[in-house]
């Protein structure tokens, strides 16, 4: 079953649901979707959680976190939302590491306390965010007492800003974690824990960054490189984490960073579905596969036939993001022809509401260029704003 969800459900995985003839869970979303009466098979509520009930390891596949509570509310007791809450809550997800990684420094905190806390206490540099968070909101880098003093003020607007946009399971302002900043490379995982729990990777995006105080979500890139370099050392993270909770039936997103001497450390974890806002459909491009049908029927892509055929380009998706602080009242419009200009072999482009959700677009394209990266990250969507 699949749960559609808003911010955003893409054309590519409503076609891809129509033309597999998959059933959709029946709610508030899928009624208020421009989608033709009749395309699918909706399940009613009642008849889903019954089934799924019974269904030690459900398949389900979620767009959007924001399906988690539907989840939760509905089959408390199964694993699958056992592994909902082990990996949307950061602070229990570092605490189940800590069998990989007993060294790791962290600590969890309550808002008011953390305004109140002295960085006397603060090991620095780290990172504070949300225990329960999405994409970059609450997310910062912290590397000494000034900077510390900036983040929480900081905190506190882009966390109220937050709880207008996301139901509390998806963003929560309730607890926060305080980590040890992790050096190095920064990359993300779409993959998937088969019904034998065995992990299948999908797609490695490595994440850049424009410097150090930058937490954005500018573009992730994926390329025949990446996947050869990785894949191995990845699934091998994959399957330890799997076998401390024996995952099975769980599509996921994971972050992680690698560090300058090689070592393997994960961020976070985003449950029940792929890159987030429908971007894992960028697959199609880059690799020629569909992810949503190598997890609902349990496909492994053929990687070796895959990049053995691959051409040497950078397949990536990018996000121009509405700058925070933003008073999206005032927001116009936006200048997309002069904003798609500064990318050389644009693919798709999805143009994104701004006035209740944090995307002017994501962009599908591919390069040749490093120039033309370090470009991207460097665009102030500010600069494209119309008001």
């Amino acid at each position: 079953m699949f749960i559609l969800e808003k911010p955003y459900v893409s054309e590519f995985l409503i076609d891809t649901i129509v033309q597999n003839d998959w059933a959709v869970l029946e709610n508030q979303a899928v009624d208020e979707a421009e989608i033709e009466e009749g395309a699918f098979d909706k399940i009613p509520p009642e008849v889903a959680k019954n089934y799924y009930l019974t269904q030690e390891y459900p398949l389900i596949y979620a767009n959007s976190e924001n399906a988690i509570t539907w989840v939760l509310d509905n089959l408390p007791e199964s694993n699958l939302s056992s592994y909902i809450k082990l990996f949307k809550d950061k602070i229990e997800f570092r605490e189940m590491l800590k069998e990989l990684y007993p060294d790791f420094y962290f600590q969890a905190i309550g808002l008011e306390e953390l305004k109140n806390t002295s960085s006397d206490n603060i090991k620095f540099p780290v990172v504070i965010k949300p225990a329960v968070g999405f994409l970059s909101f609450g997310v910062h880098t912290v590397k000494d007492d000034k900077e510390w003093k900036d983040a929480i003020a900081a905190l506190e607007r882009e966390m109220k800003q937050a709880a207008q946009m996301y139901p509390e399971h998806v963003v929560n302002s309730s607890k926060f974690i305080i980590e040890e900043m992790i050096e190095g490379e920064e990359f993300a995982i779409d993959a998937y824990y088969d019904r034998d729990g065995e992990p299948v990777i999908l797609n490695i995006f490595q994440h850049p960054f424009f410097s150090s105080k930058d937490v954005s979500d500018r573009i992730y890139l994926m390329s025949t490189g990446i996947m050869i370099k990785y894949m191995a050392k990845f699934g091998l993270l994959l399957r330890e984490i799997g076998e401390l909770r024996n995952i099975k039936n769980f599509p996921m997103h994971i972050e992680i960073r690698v560090t300058a001497d090689g070592k393997i450390i994960p961020i976070e974890v985003n449950p029940m579905r792929f890159a987030g806002w429908c971007t894992a459909d960028v697959a199609k491009y880059a690799w020629g596969i569909n992810v949503y049908e190598c997890f609902y029927n349990q496909k492994r892509p053929d990687w070796n036939s895959i990049l053995a055929n691959a051409g040497k380009e950078v397949f990536y998706f990018s996000m121009a993001e509405v700058p925070a602080g933003t008073d999206r009242k005032k927001i116009k419009g936006f200048e997309y022809e002069r904003f798609l200009a500064n990318y050389s072999n644009v693919l798709e482009v999805r143009r994104i509401n701004p006035q209740n959700n944090p995307l002017f677009a994501i962009i599908f394209g591919s390069t040749h260029n490093k120039e033309e990266v370090v470009k991207i990250l460097s665009l102030k969507t500010r600069d494209y704003i119309i008001s």
